[in-house]
């Protein structure tokens, strides 16, 4: 790229008149744009709650993060008085966004909540921004991205409202929107999409670099009708301002992923408007125990097969990004799903801690060169699924599981004669189990043993 630039440079240099010494000639300037190379890789990284900030500083420089969730910007909070900041309120923020750039990671700010005065449902802190207010939230928005654009508080990232596409029957407390009318055929994406415009036009006037994150839904399935009717009125309405389409993805759905089987209801969505190409991110992963009930038997198993290939198949799914949601808690959080346990006795990271972080270390800049994944099957329980990767380091790397299988059974994939091999299971270790499973008899097949457990397979070179 900066040899491109500068043949750039020269050429127009070239074809540009030279005026004689003294000649009096008007001397014009051509200005170039910036030429920089996108960021294309597919982002890992987690949620970190605000007041657990402190307490999980040691596990960041231990999984090898992209981006992370900093918290929440709460206008209510910093507005709570029409016209008058308190900045003193987003003290914990600022600290979360201090730890994560120290560690090199980017942060995610989000912002939700309308104060009392400027929402349009009286009495609801999950409420949609009022049309009359949206003057304040553009100076809002304003002076927040004035405040985080350098430093050790700079910020890229931006979420807009958390999981707007819920209706009213929300529960204030849990930190979701209620955008959602109930109405077809917009649900109120409509509203949403124009408060988002607002929003991004003006954090953009102050870091034109900015990544706007828009919805996060939280995404009904399996009838999604009202969530891609919420995500087209958000493009009828507006048109799309974000740079990235957030929604959630957890858990299995039959034997797929929730993830993949919603990026791929929102891609045939955005394909109608001929916008099949907008980045996707799955803002919360997680495998979580069921709402309300125990957890089932062997769930931090389960909880460590889906961290060891959820990664594998973002990338696969060509989406954006992946947050687990979340890094650190104390007692079951939300429905048991953080990474590590924090207790009287300390910090204690689980199973799925380190195969987030192995299966992160496996995958750094790896290439998805297996066929795409269009037309993910959800009955598939007990079946071999494969994906193959170009590693950085030249080899191949293939990933075996079988979902909602807890036995192994053999399997084989076939090589070239003699190929040199390493299989690495156990990713919920701290130090996988790594086996030199090499073609030995030069019969072209490498053997070993698949269950719901990923397995990762490096072929050459």
């Amino acid at each position: 790229m900066r040899s491109l630039l500068l043949f750039l440079i020269s050429t127009l240099l070239a074809l540009m008149p030279s005026p004689s010494a003294g000649s009096g000639a008007a001397t014009s300037m051509i200005y170039l744009p910036l030429v920089s190379v996108p960021d294309t890789r597919v982002l890992i990284g987690y949620d970190l709650r605000m007041n657990q900030g402190a307490q999980a500083e040691p596990l960041l420089p231990a999984l090898p993060a992209s981006w992370a969730r900093a918290g929440d910007l709460v206008w209510a909070t910093i507005e709570p008085t029409h016209g008058v900041y308190s900045w003193e309120a987003a003290a914990a923020l600022e600290a979360n966004i201090r730890r994560l750039r120290a560690a090199g990671i980017e942060p995610i700010v989000l912002v939700q909540i309308a104060p009392a005065w400027a929402r349009r449902l009286p009495g609801r802190t999950c409420s949609p921004v009022a049309p009359e207010a949206y003057a304040d939230l553009a100076r809002f928005a304003t002076a927040a991205a004035t405040r985080y654009r350098s430093g050790d508080l700079n910020v890229r990232y931006w979420q807009f409202w958390n999981e707007p596409d819920f209706t009213l029957a929300i529960s204030d407390n849990n930190g979701s929107g209620c955008w959602n009318t109930g109405q077809a055929p917009w649900y109120g994406g409509d509203a949403y999409g124009a408060a988002l415009r607002v929003f991004a036009d003006a954090i953009r006037s102050v870091n034109p670099s900015a990544q706007i994150i828009g919805g996060n839904f939280a995404h009904f399935w399996p009838d999604d009708r009202q969530t891609i009717g919420f995500l087209r009125g958000m493009i009828e309405g507006s048109g799309l301002a974000c740079d990235i389409i957030g929604f959630t993805g957890y858990t299995y759905w039959g034997s797929a992923e929730r993830m993949t089987l919603k990026a791929q209801s929102l891609r045939r969505a955005l394909a109608t408007y001929g916008l099949q190409h907008m980045p996707l991110a799955a803002i919360e992963v997680a495998e979580v125990c069921p709402e309300g009930q125990p957890c089932p038997e062997m769930y931090l198993q389960m909880q460590a097969n889906y961290a060891a290939r959820i990664y594998a198949l973002a990338i696969a799914m060509n989406m954006r990004g992946i947050l687990w949601y979340t890094l650190l808690e104390q007692g079951r959080g939300f429905q048991n799903s953080h990474l590590a346990d924090l207790s009287s006795s300390g910090m204690t990271p689980r199973p799925a801690f380190y195969a987030y972080r192995n299966a992160a270390l496996l995958l750094r800049d790896a290439v998805y060169t297996g066929p795409p994944l269009t037309d993910v099957r959800f009955d598939q329980d007990g079946m071999v699924q494969t994906l193959r990767f170009a590693a950085r380091d030249g080899s191949t790397l293939h990933l075996f599981w079988r979902p909602r299988a807890p036995d192994d059974v053999g399997w084989g994939l076939v090589v070239q004669p003699g190929a040199r091999a390493m299989c690495i299971s156990h990713l919920e270790r701290p130090t996988p189990l790594t086996v030199d499973c090499s073609d030995h008899d030069g019969d072209g097949l490498i053997g070993f043993a698949v269950s719901d457990a990923p397995i990762y397979i490096r072929v050459g070179p």
